[in-house]
């Protein structure tokens, strides 16, 4: 009861001392607070100039004369009325925890805590309701309640630091965030910079070519004027002489004709100036002319015609057309595509151009030129399927009639330079590895060669007596090598004989050949030889993709000298490897 009324005193003089800071006008709390000079009554500025200015010029609290200039602004009392606000709100909210922490069933304070019950409980509860605590454990709640918020103290501190953390990282990643747009604003500075210098040197190679053609122009309207000077002359003559005249100065106009013509016309044939400028941004296209011949014949099949591979930076293009067209158009358009046939694994865009020529008349502005870019995968194929009418291929002068012949050229390169030594890197790399790939190729070839030709030198060596197997060959570590026969059936020794090793051809494209060939080694038998039992050789690193295995066959001879032809071609091809 005594801390009841220790709250109900401390709000009433809260309250009080809220009254004194109220305008004595509008009774509502100070707006701009200002303080009359007799009497130190606070008030609002706007309620007392109102006052001043439609009723009497006096104070409305002490009726002494009081005008505008004669108040006190008073600064604080605005901080004061904040403060006393805030403890009203804290006096409230006081209030409502202490009604929460009042007992549900004798309205009193909690002060115990049962921890047996895990609850909050007043000292009645606890010492008089022995039925429903009796043999309790009880602490202070105070004592719990410190406990308690020291643990969410401790949470609230440790969240405060991730706080600080998230907030340092959120600074970190808008210094990064400045940093890079600071990057990119210098790139763009950079590529002014140097598309400015390149403007500058294609505007002196412009100039360049234009002091060359105007010293042709000049030169060849010098000609004209003089020969248009001198047609006067002679017209003019003609017509204002008599005959006789004429006939007099006849030699004179033919000699001054022929001093003209003495100038042959080849002194005026000069170089054309040719027309492209070279780019250091984008590279120039690389091109390839396929020439269809037989067309109408190939009309006749469904199936598409394929140009030459074009070899491009490590990647091949060919040109794929249906001379028929192709799906819906067939027998309507001519329909012709661009394929990448090796290149990288991920897709990349490229600028391809396909062109028709005008076979006619030789024209290359009446060429037609369909251009594009598109993002390319291994395999895919862009183009158009509706690239011209067929119909319109004789009568508008690209198919010639006499050959029977239709002639594309096609261009592709990648959009920049970097996408270009970004392909060039990739062939770098692809052929260090099938160079890593043939050196071990050509090694293990080299071991098999010099095990071969130690056994033919020393037929008598430790190494020759292995144990036979059921094939014919002898195992000597992890190679298989074949067995030698001596015995001939006479009581001569006879030279052995070995079989030629398999030779591995690789690919330097990375695929197989479309076209396998056979290489057959033979040689003249001698009598002094005997056959034996072999096993062709192959490496022990396979690689289906890129390597093809030519069988050779035939009998070679070894000479006295252990020389043998074959042995011999193998090195000279290992060399050439």
């Amino acid at each position: 009861m005594a801390s009841s009324n220790n709250v109900a005193m401390h709000t009433a003089s809260v309250e009080s001392l809220a009254e004194v800071f109220r305008c004595f006008i509008c009774m509502e709390k100070l707006r701009d607070a200002r303080l009359c000079p007799h009497c130190s009554k606070l008030c609002c500025f706007p309620c007392i100039r109102r006052w001043l200015t439609d009723q009497r010029q006096q104070c409305p609290h002490c009726r002494a004369s009081l005008r505008l200039h004669d108040l006190v602004n008073c600064r604080w009392a605005e901080e004061v009325t904040i403060q006393l606000d805030s403890l009203q709100v804290n006096e409230i909210s006081k209030q409502k925890r202490e009604e929460k922490d009042k007992c549900d069933l004798h309205r009193e304070k909690l002060s115990v805590y049962c921890s047996t019950c895990s609850k909050c409980i007043c000292h009645q509860c606890a010492l008089f309701n022995g039925t429903v605590h009796s043999g309790h454990t009880f602490l202070q709640l105070d004592d719990v309640f410190q406990a308690n918020i020291a643990t969410v103290n401790d949470q609230i501190n440790q969240l405060k630091r991730r706080h600080v953390e998230l907030i340092c990282l959120i600074q970190d990643v808008e210094r990064n965030v400045e940093s890079v747009k600071t990057a990119k604003d210098d790139r763009i500075r950079e590529t002014r910079n140097v598309v400015h210098v390149m403007v500058a040197r294609l505007e002196e190679q412009l100039k360049s070519k234009l002091d060359l053609l105007n010293g042709q122009r000049l030169q060849f309207s010098r000609e004209t004027e003089l020969i248009e000077h001198m047609l006067q002359d002679i017209e003019h003559k003609i017509k204002t002489s008599g005959k006789a005249e004429l006939i007099s100065k006849q030699q004179d106009l033919l000699q001054a004709i022929q001093l003209i013509h003495r100038k042959p016309m080849t002194s005026f044939v000069t170089t054309p100036i040719p027309n492209d400028f070279i780019s250091e941004i984008v590279p120039q296209y690389d091109s390839s002319t396929y020439v269809i011949n037989n067309f109408t014949i190939l009309q006749h099949n469904i199936d598409p015609v394929y140009s030459q591979p074009l070899h491009l930076n490590g990647l091949t293009w060919r040109l794929k057309v249906y001379p028929d067209g192709n799906g819906t158009v067939r027998g309507t358009y001519l329909s012709v595509f661009l394929e990448l046939t090796t290149g990288l694994s991920e897709p990349s865009k490229y600028e391809y151009r396909v062109e028709m020529i005008h076979q006619i008349s030789k024209d290359p502005t009446k060429n037609i030129i369909r251009e594009f870019a598109s993002d390319f995968e291994v395999g895919e194929c862009w183009g158009y399927n509706r690239f011209f009418r067929l119909e319109q291929l004789a009568s508008e002068g690209f198919l010639d009639t006499e050959n029977d012949t239709l002639i594309l050229r096609f261009q592709v390169r990648p959009p920049t330079y970097y996408q270009k030594c970004r392909d060039q890197q990739w062939y770098t790399n692809h052929l260090e590895n099938e160079n890593h790939h043939l050196q071990n190729e050509i090694k293990i070839l080299r071991d098999k060669l010099d095990l071969v030709s130690n056994r033919r030198r020393n037929p008598d060596s430790p190494d020759n007596h292995l144990h036979p197997v059921s094939d014919g060959s002898k195992h000597t570590g992890d190679s298989t090598v074949p067995a030698i026969n001596n015995n001939c059936g006479d009581d001569t020794r006879r030279k052995p004989q070995i079989a030629p090793l398999e030779i591995e051809h690789v690919n330097r494209s990375g695929r197989m050949n479309d076209a396998d060939g056979e290489q057959d080694e033979t040689s003249t038998e001698s009598d002094s030889s005997c056959p034996i039992e072999s096993e062709s050789l192959s490496s022990d690193d396979d690689d289906e993709n890129d390597v093809d295995i030519e069988n050779a066959s035939g009998e070679n001879d070894i000479d006295e000298n252990g020389y043998d032809p074959n042995i011999h071609q193998l090195q000279n091809q290992m060399q050439i490897h």
